[in-house]
């Protein structure tokens, strides 16, 4: 996939992702707020057919009482006023007429004054007068009354009409000036329309007509419909369902309005609450105690399904845009980049035209200025590699003398290399000694360079034998020309009576002042006994002198003489050196080596060391000294491997002392 096409996959992706996650976003957000905001109207209808159904329970009685009130009021002003007309010796037609005019000014509908006898020849309607002593529907006649025709306030909204068309309340007094009742009337057609009104089915009605709630219902604490409405005509029988019915019913009287899903509406209950009326009293007398509003429910999905299909043609627009957008932009700005990959294929053919290269130089970008250092990387490239072609030719016959001076002084190298070895061969003893008491073995193994190492046996007289092992710093001639010293120093001073301490001490004073080279050698010298197996020796900084027992065991010679080994020869003149003395048992073998055997490292840079010495020895139990000595050398190239290095000659002498010719023969 190239960077373009990856481009504009990221981008339109992106796009696409920012559109359908706002889209996404908005549609749920959008349908939690409608469910909230529907949830929180249906509470708010339910609550308020809840208080309005509380209300209605006491709204006549209130009004009923306040008519009450007028209309005693009403009859204690016209007492009053009749009194007065008579004191005035009014006819009774004149009071008539004037009890009329106060009816027809909002007075009043009815009023009627009765004499003694309770004859009422007093009041403003025509017709004649009737007895209230005798009439059921009468009221008392000396104290003050009121009622509805013997009817409760209860009864106004389903009262029929009387024969005359009126429905009246009437309360009475007593006289002021004489016995008599004074009784007024008021016509309760109009309270019964407020009651009406402001009763269930008024709130019910009222919430039906705002279109936001699809069905109400009042029902008691046993689930029994008070009073229901619909929008639309919910057939016969009980509307809710038994489910409905049932949530209703565990409504609590104290709780707080609830909610729930009903089929694809949303019902709210709410409980009634009675001031001064307990929940057995509201049960036992039949008033409402839930209000259940249902709303529709419909809108969140329909939201919801419209917000999506919004976005989804809002996420192609965009995708489309997008698209194009990406395939403009990405064109244009992958122009630049193609010009530099040509530059650079030109860079590597060795063609490179900075011309090539002006109009995406001329850009005010980054591409623009990554192309003009280009150019001008690319123009510093192809001069440098002019320059670099020319001194190639020059470095190349510059190196074809070098080459020819390196392989002569490598042939040089070689064969002084060669001479030094003939001259170390040469100084090895070419036999060593050869007796029944004792066996000798030494062995060269010449390293890459020649580094000096070399071994000696010298006859002091019939019973002594000076053994030597010695190493000598460097290689090539330099290190010939020491060993040849040190060799030298040490004949010399091999004299029978001459200790091992002596000997080094004269080879020590020897190379300090005659040596031409920087240089210096470590030697383990030692005076051999055949008779007694007594061996006295000295070392001056060598290692690797070790005694192997019969059983196997091995001890080095710096450990059994107790004296540490002295300063390497050459270093320091006047160096003390001091003997140590070790008796060989019968059988018993000694074993010498140089540093290049302890000294030579694997692939881990680990030197072979003493203790691998010791128990490549130890294993050597019963061998003859050849095989002993072959043994060790295959153990060290093992150790070296592939990737170790051998830290120059490897040099063993080794010595075993047999035993006697009379014991051999006794023991057979």
């Amino acid at each position: 996939m190239t960077f373009q096409q990856r481009l504009i996959l990221l981008v339109t992706g992106l796009v696409l992702l920012a559109v359908v996650a706002v889209t996404t976003a908005m549609a749920f957000t959008t349908r939690a707020v409608l469910t909230e905001r529907i949830g929180t109207e249906a509470r708010l209808a339910a609550g308020l057919l809840a208080r309005g159904a509380a209300q209605a329970r006491d709204i006549p009685q209130e009004v009923d009482a306040l008519l009450s009130e007028r209309l005693l009021s009403e009859a204690t002003l016209t007492a009053h006023l009749v009194a007065l007309a008579e004191t005035a010796k009014l006819a009774p037609r004149a009071i008539n007429d004037r009890l009329k005019q106060i009816a027809e000014a909002g007075g009043p509908d009815e009023m009627w004054i009765t004499d003694n006898r309770g004859r009422a020849y007093l009041h403003n309607l025509p017709g004649p007068d009737p007895l209230f002593g005798q009439d059921a529907k009468g009221g008392p006649r000396h104290s003050a009354y009121s009622g509805l025709l013997n009817r409760s306030p209860a009864s106004l909204a389903s009262e029929p009409a009387m024969e005359n068309g009126k429905l009246m309340k009437f309360a009475g007094v007593a006289g002021v000036d004489k016995p008599r009742i004074v009784q007024v009337g008021a016509d309760m057609r109009r309270l019964g329309d407020i009651v009406r009104k402001s009763g269930t089915d008024g709130l019910i009605d009222g919430l039906l007509a705002t279109r936001a709630v699809e069905a109400a219902w009042l029902l008691d604490r046993d689930g029994r419909v008070l009073a229901r409405g619909a929008v639309m005509a919910d057939g016969a029988g009980n509307p809710l369902s038994d489910a409905d019915t049932a949530a209703a019913k565990a409504v609590l009287p104290g709780s707080e309005v609830s909610v729930r899903l009903s089929g694809g509406s949303l019902l709210a209950l709410a409980p009634i609450k009675y001031a001064g009326l307990t929940a057995a009293a509201a049960s036992a007398t039949g008033v409402p105690a839930v209000a259940v509003v249902r709303v529709p429910y419909s809108e969140p999905g329909a939201m919801l399904s419209r917000q999506l299909k919004i976005g989804g043609l809002v996420g192609i627009f965009a995708l489309a845009l997008g698209v194009y957008a990406c395939l403009r932009f990405a064109r244009d700005q992958m122009a630049p980049v193609e010009r530099l990959s040509e530059a650079v294929k030109a860079v590597e053919a060795g063609r490179f035209n900075p011309f090539t290269l002006n109009e995406a130089a001329d850009r005010d970008d980054e591409f623009g200025r990554l192309s003009r250092v280009f150019r001008r990387m690319a123009m510093e490239a192809t001069a440098r590699e002019e320059t670099l072609d020319a001194q190639l030719v020059m470095r190349g016959a510059e190196l074809e003398t070098k080459s020819e001076k390196l392989a002569a002084a490598e042939q040089l190298i070689e064969e002084e290399q060669r001479a030094a070895r003939d001259v170390q061969s040469g100084l090895l003893p070419r036999q060593l000694p050869v007796g029944r008491d004792s066996q000798f073995y030494g062995i060269l193994v010449p390293g890459h360079a020649v580094s000096g190492d070399f071994y000696d046996v010298i006859e002091l007289d019939e019973r002594h034998s000076l053994l030597v092992a010695a190493g000598v710093s460097g290689g090539g001639v330099p290190a010939a020309f020491l060993m040849l010293m040190v060799r030298g120093a040490i004949r010399e001073a091999a004299r029978p009576g001459t200790g091992p301490a002596a000997i080094l001490t004269h080879a020590n004073e020897r190379l300090c002042g005659e040596s031409p080279f920087n240089g210096f050698a470590t030697a383990f010298v030692a005076v051999y006994d055949r008779v007694t197996g007594t061996l006295v020796h000295a070392s001056a900084g060598h290692r690797g002198a070790a005694r192997i027992a019969t059983d196997g065991a091995v001890q080095y010679l710096s450990e059994a003489g107790g004296q540490p080994p002295g300063q390497p020869l050459g270093v320091r003149r006047g160096a003390p050196y001091t003997e140590a003395t070790t008796v060989l048992a019968q059988d018993e073998t000694l074993f010498l080596c140089t540093d290049g055997v302890l000294q030579s490292v694997d692939g881990h840079r680990e030197p072979f060391g003493e203790a691998r010495l010791a128990a490549a020895l130890a294993h050597s139990r019963g061998m003859s000294v050849r095989d002993r000595t072959e043994m060790v050398l295959r153990t060290v190239q093992a150790h070296v491997g592939t990737h170790g290095v051998l830290a120059g000659d490897l040099v063993c002498l080794v010595m075993r002392r047999l035993l006697p010719v009379t014991e051999t023969a006794e023991a057979v």
